[in-house]
């Protein structure tokens, strides 16, 4: 049996799975996007929260002097140990991967070298590189994102300019505007974006229109 490490040849080091992992209060709001998407249905069945959930646990719990590169918003935790609920985390991602046929990367979930808890947390890191790698290699998906959270952000500027002269949109208009807002800032939180206030602004106002309380600028 071969021995079990998370920083050997078949596993990435923290620094290569995270480097491009978003600050985690960023990925907390991507993945509460996601329940709300589902409208609350446990997520202990889809896999992309299982593997951002573990993700964020296995980061949370990496010590100061673990090796990351510039950017990687990896977390130091106080112990430098794994974390058993990182570990928890990604047994079950694992076992769904074996299950489902749903491993992306290079060594499958049922290699030796993913056996035990260290080796659980290696597929975990393996697997969130290959996932948060083909996420942002959508250079259309990207672009999209960014050009939408752009264009309400602009028109937003322009519904305030009209509200100062005495012209303001119609309801309709800035109940629009307002969906569009959220589903953009949304969007850019997923990709990593720290749009995250401006997405919490934006459903206040989206709720108080649809309350019928009119306009709720921050």
């Amino acid at each position: 049996m071969p021995t079990n490490t998370t920083t050997g040849p078949a596993a990435p080091t923290p620094g290569e799975a995270y480097a491009d992992a978003p600050e985690p209060h960023v990925e907390t709001a991507a993945m509460l996007n996601l329940v709300r998407a589902d409208h609350g249905t446990p997520q202990v069945h889809d896999r992309e929260w299982v593997l951002r959930h573990a993700a964020l646990l296995d980061r949370a719990a990496l010590p100061a002097a673990a090796p990351a590169r510039a950017g990687s918003g990896a977390v130091a935790g106080p112990g430098g140990g794994s974390n058993p609920a990182a570990v928890g985390a990604a047994m079950q991602l694992r076992q769904m991967d074996r299950h489902g046929g749903t491993g992306r990367g290079a060594l499958g979930p049922d290699a030796p070298e993913w056996d035990g808890e260290e080796g659980a947390i290696g597929y975990l890191r393996q697997e969130y590189l290959v996932w948060r790698s083909g996420q942002l290699s959508d250079l259309a998906a990207v672009g999209a994102a960014m050009r939408a959270m752009a264009e309400v952000t602009d028109d937003n500027v322009r519904s305030g300019q009209a509200a100062g002269r005495g012209e303001p949109w119609p309801r309709g208009q800035l109940l629009d505007l307002a969906r569009r807002r959220v589903a953009a800032y949304v969007r850019a939180v997923d990709f990593g974006v720290d749009a995250v206030a401006d997405q919490r602004r934006a459903e206040a106002e989206l709720r108080q229109l649809e309350a019928g309380g009119g306009s709720a600028r921050a």
